[in-house]
């Protein structure tokens, strides 16, 4: 292999994006981001049950690539990885959409949004209504409320994390989690800036050790919104394996979404001698490795649910195992794992930029269909009106251009901020080289 670049034949001040190339995907996703907001807006307030359920399942897609962006950055520093330092610019900004995502998930903080998602808050404000009026705390009246619903002991022993009025209410949690990202996202790329104006190697080094200590808040934050949004749906429900399941759903996603947003910039003319072959076959392991491990993790929480047989347990498989949702269940057991698998077996079709991109949009949808199947079963059920809901689709998709065409948006649009690449990291040139 011929390629081999030194600081000298990369420009000075790394590559700018120029929105204005790549105006027509950035265009068609800020149409659909704006034609789904206002179609949003409209069942909002004309069936804000059903909508309540498209918004949930649009804004946790998304949240997903967020999370994806965090992982990949904490990761590659944590263990001193080189070769990723020309793609983490990609990351990095996909990882800090994490404030305009808090914005489009700020209509789950509304009653009339949550209530019909999480079947708890009513039975808890229906609890205070009672406080109020009778004297006594949110528990004890749950506990007086269970003596006609037996189902309500599960609520009060599940008071001090299910609960809408102490320090670490539901709503506390709703903020940290977006706080901690923040956070995690903004000091990692505010020291890889920072590295830009004096290319010394401290950064890297703080970067490193902020990353290994900053790692188990952060998955305890992933860990708690996964069961806060989606176990909350059904207050009975609970896996010991859900917080690793939606990590390796967010880890998977992320990495497909990386790779299509490298070779979209390449094929407007950037990143040509920062990014190789050697980095798509290496970004192609990993999609590799969390198609296994999510399919792991997927099989170990169905066998452990099976064996035990627990009824608080099964209902999520139950339902989503039987009349039109099963035919769902097989495809994702298809789609998800077994195509993927086969697919990124070969080295040649992950090394090769046009391929590994066309499996990366499958991935993306095989991921949007996982979503879709942990979040939807919920309606029907929940609102008595049948397993699908006939009509409430319209929403789901009017939901998914809202967010997902806006962030898109957003993201595309805000590569243009800094240089594609950290240019003046001192392992850049380690990682352009990259041999695997």
């Amino acid at each position: 292999m011929s390629h081999h670049v030194t600081f000298k034949d990369l420009p000075q001040g790394g590559e700018k994006f120029e929105p204005v190339k790549g105006g027509k995907l950035i265009g068609t996703l800020g149409l659909f981001g704006l034609l789904g907001i206002v179609a949003s807006a409209f069942f909002f307030f004309n069936n804000t049950a059903t909508f309540a359920y498209s918004w949930l399942f649009a804004v946790f897609f998304c949240f997903t690539f967020v999370v994806g962006g965090c992982f990949w950055i904490l990761l590659h520093s944590a263990s001193n990885s080189s070769w990723g330092v020309a793609v983490r610019r990609i990351w990095e900004n996909m990882a800090n959409m994490v404030i305009p995502l808090a914005i489009l998930a700020s209509p789950l903080l509304l009653t009339s949004v949550n209530q019909p998602l999480y079947e708890w808050m009513v039975h808890h404000r229906e609890a205070a209504h009672h406080a109020t009026e009778h004297g006594g705390t949110v528990k004890e009246a749950l506990h007086h409320m269970a003596v006609d619903n037996p189902h309500l002991h599960v609520l009060v022993t599940k008071f001090g994390y299910m609960n809408l009025t102490t320090w670490f209410s539901w709503y506390s949690r709703f903020a940290a989690y977006f706080l901690v990202l923040w956070f995690i996202a903004r000091t990692l790329r505010g020291r890889s800036l920072k590295q830009e104006q004096d290319g010394d190697i401290k950064h890297t080094i703080w970067s490193r050790q902020f990353s290994c200590i900053v790692l188990l808040p952060f998955a305890l934050t992933v860990t708690f919104a996964a069961y806060d949004w989606l176990v909350g749906l059904d207050y009975n429900w609970f896996s010991t394996m859900w917080g690793v399941y939606i990590f390796a759903g967010c880890a998977w996603s992320s990495m497909a979404l990386s790779i299509l947003v490298v070779t979209w910039l390449r094929s407007l003319g950037y990143l040509q001698k920062v990014v190789t072959g050697e980095h798509y076959h290496l970004m192609g392991k990993l999609l590799f490795a969390f198609t296994v491990f999510w399919a792991y993790i997927s099989f170990s929480q169905y066998f452990l649910i099976w064996y035990a047989n627990i009824t608080e347990e099964t209902r999520f498989y139950l339902t989503r195992n039987t009349e039109e949702w099963r035919a769902v269940s097989i495809f994702i057991l298809l789609g998800h794992f077994i195509g993927p698998f086969l697919f990124l077996l070969s080295q040649k079709r992950k090394k090769n930029p046009v391929i590994i991109s066309l499996g990366c949009l499958w991935i993306l949808f095989m991921h949007l269909v996982d979503i879709y199947w942990i979040v939807i079963p919920e309606r029907g059920p929940s609102l008595g009106i049948g397993v699908f809901a006939p009509g409430a689709w319209v929403q789901d998709i009017a939901a998914l251009c809202a967010v997902f065409g806006t962030m898109g948006f957003l993201y595309l649009r805000g590569l243009a901020k800094y240089s594609l690449y950290p240019w003046r990291d001192p392992r850049l040139i380690e990682s352009v080289n990259v041999i695997n």
